[in-house]
């Protein structure tokens, strides 16, 4: 009776704390996701407009598109896996009983993530002349020491990232949307000065700086909301039981993201081994792919993770099982029409939107030939981020983690496999294979979950 009564009083909260005005639908709810999404894209299209303009599909934004790569796979490794696995869970039982606890955790994660990141960046930064010939092999000499250069300078962003991310995800679990959906704003915000206020003194090197000054504004904006929160920095060091938890749901989740990591570091290895523009054509179509997926997929599967998260954790699986089905129908209805729409939009949405300067008729007609394709995984990518956090709500990450390595490991082979055949074209069909096989599996698993823990 009382685990019934505590049930029904954590479903009302929670539906108490989704209802209300204008204010609460800003600020709470999945459209704040949503409407920032979108106002970062719109930034990102006038970032990747001004990135055409100036450079074109050239050698030199092939060597900037190239230099994320690394530091991103020891972001997503040493503290994404952390983040997304384990935080979320731990830190929203935390803050229902103890905030102290919960600003602690954040400590913790910050403190072992900034330690570890520094050391790996560090070593990395050291012996990164002795493997540029492994990690961009068709790069002629010149664009291997540019790479080199600016990749050691972009080590500057995951230390940024580090603290933006955790508050980030403190700022999900207490469902202030608004201001963790407006980082991004600020990051393409920052590139966009670094093109007009630094490029035409500085040349590629401006680019870089401007990318740093967005990382910086991308943790600005989510300070106030962790001070009023009652969060302040300190070094915690110590190994508690939540610390151990978190390792322990990370491991697998370390295998997943840094896999993620390798497919994007193979598919810029793949396209630098093309004629040159390959990688900037490449970056540009997965950019205009990602916008429906991040705007409706990913804010939808944001949203419904701290919900999935109360729901299980009060074992109330019927009406976990009800908002991933909900859930799912919503990502679909959206999704679909925009990966058509999209995919017979492609050329004259590359063209007005990217075309013109350096970018001529020619690059415009590669970019949104491989568009055409990548609107296939739109649907499937929206889908697989929310049938992977509704395992994560359930404390499981090794499932999802196992899926995800087969199948990015089937994508790596596949797109290899057509690169001689179908050039550039490899990429986006290779991934939109993995993609439906990583969502049949995720749902098979997901049935499993439930039913072994109905039954428990």
């Amino acid at each position: 009776m009382l685990k019934l009564l505590h049930r029904l009083r954590a479903r009302y909260q929670y539906r108490h704390e989704e209802a209300g005005g204008f204010k609460n639908l800003i600020l709470h709810t999945a459209f704040a996701l949503s409407l920032t999404s979108g106002l970062s894209y719109f930034l990102g299209l006038v970032r990747d407009k001004s990135f055409a303009y100036t450079f074109g599909a050239s050698a030199e934004l092939d060597v900037y598109n190239a230099a994320f790569v690394i530091p991103d796979l020891f972001l997503a490794v040493l503290v994404t896996s952390a983040l997304s696995a384990a935080f979320v869970p731990i830190f929203s039982n935390f803050d229902e009983q103890q905030k102290a606890k919960a600003i602690r955790y954040t400590n913790q994660v910050l403190s072992y993530g900034l330690l570890f990141l520094a050391i790996v960046c560090a070593v990395f930064a050291l012996i990164l002349p002795n493997i540029v010939d492994f990690l961009v092999p068709g790069f002629n000499h010149e664009q291997q020491a540019q790479y080199i250069s600016i990749t050691r300078l972009m080590l500057i962003s995951p230390f940024l990232f580090t603290i933006s991310n955790t508050f980030g995800n403190a700022l999900i679990s207490i469902k202030e949307f608004l201001w963790y959906g407006l980082s991004p704003v600020m990051y393409n915000l920052g590139i966009v000065m670094g093109v007009i206020l630094f490029v035409p003194s500085m040349g590629l090197m401006g680019l870089v700086l401007g990318t740093v000054l967005g990382a910086f504004l991308h943790l600005l904006i989510r300070i106030p909301s962790m001070i009023r929160y009652g969060y302040r920095p300190r070094v915690e060091l110590e190994i508690t039981p939540e610390i151990r938890e978190t390792v322990l749901l990370m491991l697998p989740k370390i295998a997943q993201i840094g896999m993620w990591q390798l497919l994007l570091w193979w598919f810029v290895r793949l396209a630098s081994q093309l004629e040159e523009g390959s990688v900037t054509i490449y970056s540009f179509a997965r950019n205009f792919q990602s916008v429906p997926v991040s705007l409706v997929g990913i804010a939808i599967a944001l949203a419904a993770f701290a919900r999935l998260s109360h729901v299980a954790s009060n074992r109330d699986y019927k009406e976990f099982v009800k908002t991933v089905k909900e859930k799912t129908r919503i990502i679909l209805l959206y999704t679909t029409p925009a990966a058509l729409a999209m995919g017979i939009l492609s050329y004259p949405m590359v063209n007005i939107l990217l075309g013109g300067g350096k970018f001529d008729a020619t690059a415009v007609s590669a970019t949104a030939s491989l568009l055409l394709v990548y609107c296939l995984s739109i649907p499937l990518e929206s889908l697989m981020h929310l049938l992977s956090r509704a395992h994560y709500a359930m404390k499981n990450t090794l499932r999802p983690s196992a899926i995800h390595v087969f199948t990015i490991a089937m994508t790596m082979l596949s797109s290899s496999l057509l690169l001689g055949p179908i050039g550039l074209f490899a990429i986006p069909a290779g991934f939109t294979v993995g993609l439906f096989l990583q969502i049949i599996l995720l749902k098979l698993s997901l049935a499993h979950l439930l039913r072994r823990h109905r039954s428990a």
